[in-house]
């Protein structure tokens, strides 16, 4: 018998609300609801969904030495990072692989790490022995908050009667602490404006035991509870990375495109790897595809050039909100333009596909073209 899987504190509402629970790094967790996947997508773009995120990590570094140990775990340059803002960095192996990509919040007097769900005990593991020998704590509160993620157009007119936050202040990719109005008084929360949509949006931290009232509170302010599987297509759509498959254990972030959360020219974990991959060229870069009908190339699926292996998706999915098929792609670099053809093989049927820029879909993103060049 396996491990029983984990549930948020939300995870009895979700099932008695009709949810389709599914196993998720360890957690049992909604990928939909009855209104369906497509919809669920639809609602974030266009009006305001609300996820339930608890399932991540979270970790809490604090002491003199703070800044000089993320500094050595983490690729991004934390000692830059302005009071109240966040930034996107990697843990990266000594090989300059990557362990898993985070999120750094620098506050007053602490800096908040958040992880992948499946990284909660791993992470802090890595961060444990790596920063060891720095005068710092390091303290997972991942079970004592909740996390929840709203998302869509609609999310700061649904969330402003609900906080003393001044929400048209704060800026993307910032973060403050104020107060969420709770049925008993209001509750002490970090608020951010970020997500993993590529719409505009909030995520809030606060103590667990708020969690049902809070999520009701947003619920019936006019959110729509929202799963995993419009969560994974949203970000898709956004040309958002997901570890395990666009950057793993086997895949550098240089490769995968991640030179924004990495600082070369200080040292961390993995930097003189990167420093000679950098040099040296990476073999293959990350694409976004444009695929030809309706057939959706998945994970894993192999890219060829005649009868030439060329890469493999890392992603693929059908975009509700493009209608066509999508996806994400490791290529060798040369094919790593614009408008490069060659073919995914779908189970040995040949569809061809063509290479796009990423992001496929974003309300304010600018459009990169492919390859990271």
């Amino acid at each position: 018998m396996g491990d029983a899987l984990k549930s948020t504190p939300l995870g009895t509402w979700h099932e008695a609300h009709g949810a389709r629970m599914v196993p998720f790094a360890g957690f049992s967790m909604p990928v939909q609801y009855a209104t369906g996947i497509q919809e669920e997508v639809r609602l974030v773009r266009n009006e305001c969904g609300l996820f339930d995120i608890s399932h991540m990590g979270r970790l809490v570094v604090r002491g003199a030495a703070r800044v000089e140990a993320c500094d050595h775990v983490l690729s991004q340059n934390v000692g830059r990072i302005p009071e109240g803002a966040i930034r996107y960095a990697l843990v990266c192996t000594p090989e300059g692989t990557v362990v898993d990509d985070v999120l750094v919040y620098r506050g007053r007097d602490a800096i908040n790490v958040v992880i992948n769900a499946g990284g909660r005990e791993a992470d802090e593991a890595w961060f444990r022995e790596h920063a060891a020998r720095f005068d710092i704590s390091i303290e997972n509160v991942s079970d004592a908050q909740a996390m929840l993620a709203l998302q869509g157009p609609r999310s700061a007119d649904l969330l402003q009667p609900l906080t003393d936050v001044a929400l048209g202040a704060l800026k993307y990719y910032r973060f403050t602490e104020g107060g969420l109005r709770g049925p008993k008084g209001a509750v002490p929360a970090m608020i951010s404006r970020t997500g993993y949509t590529g719409e505009d949006g909030f995520e809030l931290f606060f103590p667990v035991a708020h969690a049902r009232p809070i999520w009701e509170a947003l619920v019936a302010a006019g959110a729509s509870p929202i799963g995993l599987g419009a969560r994974d297509i949203c970000r898709t759509e956004a040309g958002m990375p997901l570890y395990g498959h666009e950057m793993n254990l086997e895949i550098s972030p240089l490769e995968a495109g991640l030179d924004f959360g990495i600082d070369l020219e200080k040292p961390f974990v993995g930097r003189d790897a990167l420093v000679r991959q950098k040099r040296a060229g990476v073999a293959r870069r990350l694409v976004g595809l444009r695929v030809e009908g309706k057939r959706v190339p998945r994970e894993q699926c192999p890219l060829v050039l005649g009868d030439r292996p060329v890469g493999f998706v890392t992603s693929g999915t059908y975009s509700p909100t493009l209608d066509r098929p999508i996806a994400m792609a490791l290529v060798e670099s040369a094919l790593a333009r614009e408008g490069e053809e060659f073919e995914a093989d779908l189970r040995g049927k040949r569809v061809p596909v063509r290479v796009d820029g990423l992001p496929f879909y974003s309300r304010k993103r600018a459009k990169k073209s492919p390859g990271g060049q």
